[in-house]
């Protein structure tokens, strides 16, 4: 099968090192996938004909993020909370799971310092483009490495907080899934080593360990320290003992 790039509305080569990667990914999957360069970086096509193509702008959500936080205290802010985001206090933060950086950025215009990994090939090119892209001030304080959740365990920072956000099949989820959901689901699938990732972030005795889930899921293992609940997502806190 085969990765198509297209510039200018003409098809380039896919045969530079950068994207040695996707088409490795596309070969051994038995799938096609087309990046398309607009606005300059790359944005990946939908698998449906009239949806738009799927990217990441990064500046854009920032400052959407920075103007929503003008008018609401960020103290009130579910993820805030979880995190451990106090008064002046802004905590360093390990994103296990960067996927198209929505918590990443968002634990970013709290003023966090964040670091963020990415394991899958098609997800991280998308990042990867992306932060090529991007001036954002904020982004001094993002460290984006294209690894896995275990390596970056292993040999990554020490921060205060591990945050970890697996992929997931929600069954009380009766709403279509977002275009991006949807499509990441079927490249990706579920985190089938999601509890193996757990304990051992677990282990790494970080302050506080904040797993995201589905509001009705059942736990990923054992029971959290302290829940943060929301209409359709709650957070899992787990304290270093």
């Amino acid at each position: 099968m085969a990765l198509k790039l297209i510039k200018d509305g003409n098809q380039i080569s896919s045969q530079e090192p950068e994207f040695s990667e996707l088409n490795k990914f596309c070969e051994e999957n038995v799938i096609d996938l087309t990046f398309e360069w607009i606005a300059g970086q790359f944005w990946l096509h939908s698998d449906l004909p009239k949806e738009k193509p799927i990217g990441i702008e990064i500046d854009r959500e920032l400052s959407r993020h920075e103007d929503y936080l003008k008018k609401s205290s960020v103290h009130k802010e579910l993820l805030a909370k979880s995190i451990g985001v106090k008064g002046a206090h802004r905590p360093q933060v390990l994103d296990l799971t960067a996927g198209m950086l929505g918590d990443s950025l968002l634990m970013l215009a709290f003023g966090c310092e964040v670091w963020a990994t990415e394991r899958h090939p098609v997800i991280r090119f998308l990042i990867q483009s992306a932060l090529k892209n991007a001036q954002h001030p904020k982004l001094q304080n993002f460290h984006f490495e294209a690894t896995s959740a275990q390596q970056i365990l292993e040999h990554g920072p020490k921060t205060e907080v591990i945050y970890f956000d697996p992929m997931f099949e929600d069954a009380n989820d009766k709403a279509s899934p977002r275009k991006e959901m949807r499509i990441f689901r079927n490249l990706v699938g579920s985190d089938q080593d999601a509890i193996a990732v757990f304990e051992t972030a677990l282990n790494r005795k970080a302050k506080r360990l904040v797993v995201k889930r589905p509001r009705h899921s059942a736990n990923l293992s054992q029971a959290p320290s302290v829940q943060y609940i929301g209409k359709s997502t709650r957070y899992d806190v787990y304290f270093s003992v």
